[in-house]
């Protein structure tokens, strides 16, 4: 999950640098700090509703930066309103419709390749069109 995260961050910073095009530069001063030290009073370990929450925002994450990278291949275009993805604990469901083999073939690498080793279970199903 830490690509797909990682992959979110770069888009913000991306979305905010085309915002931006008019300076010079941009700087990112962004900090991250994920650590939780028992001797400071202004770090608490998170409650089991906290983590719930984050691990349900993580899936949300997830499975939009999923869903963008099959909508922005070119190859799977025609069919990328019809594919859904969900992502409930990391593992990574692929539902819908396409047309051959090789469109679902790539929507489950696309998500294989940004699952960092999570699970992705494929319930795509094809539906070759006669011609």
């Amino acid at each position: 999950m830490t690509k797909i995260l990682n992959h979110t961050c770069s888009q913000a910073v991306q979305a905010d640098v085309n915002k931006d095009k008019a300076r010079e530069s941009v700087k990112n001063d962004i900090q991250v700090s994920r650590y939780i030290s028992e001797g400071s009073p202004n770090t608490q370990p998170m409650n089991t509703k906290e983590t719930d929450a984050l691990k349900v925002l993580e899936d949300h994450q997830a499975a939009f930066v999923i869903k963008e990278a099959i909508k922005d291949d070119q190859s799977l275009t025609p069919v990328a309103s019809a594919i859904k993805v969900t992502v409930k604990d990391g593992t990574i469901t692929l539902d819908g419709a396409v047309s051959t083999d090789q469109q679902m073939n790539l929507a489950t690498n696309t998500a294989l390749a940004l699952a960092e080793g999570e699970k992705v279970k494929n319930h795509i199903e094809v539906t070759h069109k006669k011609q």
